[in-house]
């Protein structure tokens, strides 16, 4: 039997073997996304029932508040809660369980999302839960509609201005009836809960059993492959091992880094027309050789100048935002790790848009560069100077931990950038100044966030002094 033969048949028995092993990894891999769709309407179960609950709490609390306040921005707030769960109105963006509170606070509201609106009963019915587990939410949310009902006629009781009818409203949303009708209605949510959990942990070790089953059929479907191949291995070994021996000295001397070594392998046998190929192949890679070693050096360059381009400011060179955060990451960690501090510096310019406005964007430009150059030249080697955006800048202190030592920098960052600034294209000079602001880590803030924060708060603050004081350059 020639080699072409016996090389076809065991090809064959591999595929299906190959075959198998996928079967039985399909088999598991749909195992586990079964797994996963339960999970999923697990989490969606509780995700409706919080979200339920939550409009229950919302709904009372804007009704109380308005019963005892007479504040129409909580009866307002009451209907827009009402209108969201019958899906009269979208809910806006980011909504969670301080939303209200922060509307209330006088934030603006975010914007509503692109969605259409939905009810929370369709939203329910449409999560595919079981019969039983529809109906306790059923239950759970038509009891919240009772509810509801109740805090809305309390609601039109004080709207109505009557001073009378204030105090049956606040017995409306006190007495005991009341507080019975908010348990029963809270109670079904809790019975979905438990019957949902059980049905999970149900699905879940069926899944696992399958997952098992699906794990030892992919095993022995490997340890038969694994046989087949020692088999095949075994009675091919003579009628190739001589031109494999040959094809592997001639692998050794191209790994070596030489293409002038050909096989030459004679006949016309499989290894022979293989040996062929091989000899053109070689012929064609040592002529391309130097071609594809210039395209790897081009493509080296080229992804080199984008990882500096996605890392640093293109007009002056600095480190911009996603280096800053690296950067100021490490160093927090670093001096978390030495008991040492991190000073930030947040650089804002005063009065860069006139510039801009009156010179042009070259000269705005000219004066970005020459307050980087400034804030490199006054800080060490280990510091971080960088661009965020526009004309603010963030400078990283290093192992420094009190605020004496920050101010100082502070002050010679500040004293650099006051010196008069000159524009190449009007050929004149401008006064430039900046308000710098001083956070420290740890003593100030334990995170980057509040460290940031912290700056930049402390930069508005000195532009405030500044704007006061008179203190910004005239131009």
């Amino acid at each position: 039997m020639q080699i072409r033969t016996k090389l076809t048949l065991n090809l064959l028995v591999q595929v299906l073997l190959v075959a198998l092993v996928v079967a039985a990894l399909l088999h598991l891999a749909q195992t586990y996304k079964t797994l996963e769709e339960a999970q999923w309407r697990h989490f969606e179960g509780h995700k409706l029932a919080s979200e339920l609950h939550q409009s229950v709490n919302e709904a009372t609390q804007m009704a109380r508040l308005y019963v005892v306040g007479r504040q129409p921005e909580h009866a307002r707030c009451f209907h827009e809660i009402e209108r969201m769960r019958d899906g009269e109105q979208p809910r806006p963006a980011g909504y969670d369980a301080v939303h209200w509170d922060l509307v209330l606070g006088g934030h603006a509201p975010a914007e509503a999302l692109p969605a259409p609106a939905q009810a929370l009963v369709d939203r329910i019915r449409a999560a595919g839960f079981s019969e039983a587990e529809l109906a306790l939410l059923d239950e759970a949310r038509r009891r919240a509609a009772e509810l509801l009902r109740v805090e809305a006629h309390a609601v039109e009781l004080v709207s109505s201005g009557l001073d009378s009818q204030r105090a049956p409203a606040l017995d409306m949303l006190h007495n005991p009836a009341y507080l019975q009708m908010r348990a029963a209605a809270l109670e079904p949510v809790r019975q979905f809960m438990r019957e949902a959990g059980q049905r999970l942990a149900f699905e879940r070790e069926r899944a696992a059993d399958a997952a098992h089953d699906a794990g030892w059929l992919a095993a022995a479907a490997l340890l038969l492959l694994a046989l087949h191949a020692l088999i095949s291995t075994f009675n091919l070994d003579r009628s190739v091992r001589v031109p494999m021996a040959v094809l592997r000295d001639w692998a050794q001397t191209v790994r070596a880094g030489r293409m002038d070594r050909r096989t030459r392998l004679a006949g016309r046998s499989e290894f022979g027309e293989l040996s062929s190929v091989i000899d053109q192949m070689a012929d064609s890679v040592e002529r391309n050789l130097g071609e594809l070693r210039e395209e790897v050096l081009r493509r080296t360059r080229a992804e080199e100048v984008v990882r500096h381009l996605a890392n640093h400011d293109a007009l002056t060179g600095l480190p911009a935002l996603r280096l800053l955060h690296d950067r100021l990451e490490r160093a927090m960690a670093r001096a978390q790790r030495e008991g040492q501090g991190v000073a930030v510096l947040f650089v804002d310019l005063n009065g860069f848009k006139p510039i801009n406005d009156r010179w042009g964007h070259e000269s705005g430009d000219a004066v970005l560069k020459a307050v980087a150059q400034r804030l490199q030249g006054g800080v060490r080697d280990a510091d971080t100077v960088g661009r965020i955006g526009g004309d603010e800048f963030l400078v990283i202190l290093p192992d420094v931990a009190t605020l004496e030592i920050a101010t100082q920098v502070r002050d010679k960052l500040d004293a650099a950038l006051r010196e008069p600034v000159y524009l190449p294209g009007p050929q004149i000079l401008v006064n430039l100044s900046a308000a710098i602001g001083i956070a420290l880590f740890p003593s100030m803030a334990g995170d980057m966030t509040t460290l940031l924060r912290l700056a930049d708060e402390d930069m508005y603050r000195v532009k405030a002094m500044q704007k006061a004081s008179g203190s910004a350059p005239q131009r």
